[in-house]
């Protein structure tokens, strides 16, 4: 790996499938449409995972992220402190 710089928490964004997307997209408003749309971009991401576990780590109380809606990452959250992950 000489000569490469490891990447930072965070970088993963670049890397985002979302990235140029419409940012409300991610932030639907009762749209199961919508919701529905920005869950197939997060399926095809190579950093969903990073995304994932940057939104339960924080806490990010609306929208999609890692491919999960609020109640979805609730219980992933719960699932995750029952494992001790």
């Amino acid at each position: 790996m000489a000569g490469r710089k490891a990447k930072q928490l965070g970088d993963w964004r670049d890397d985002a499938e979302c990235l140029g997307e419409d940012i409300h997209l991610f932030f639907p408003e009762r749209s199961q449409t919508q919701a529905a749309q920005a869950k197939a971009i997060c399926a095809r991401c190579p950093v969903r995972t990073d995304c994932l576990d940057e939104a339960i780590l924080n806490g990010e109380r609306f929208g999609i992220w890692g491919g999960l809606d609020q109640e979805e990452r609730r219980r992933e959250a719960r699932r995750r402190r029952g494992k001790g992950i």
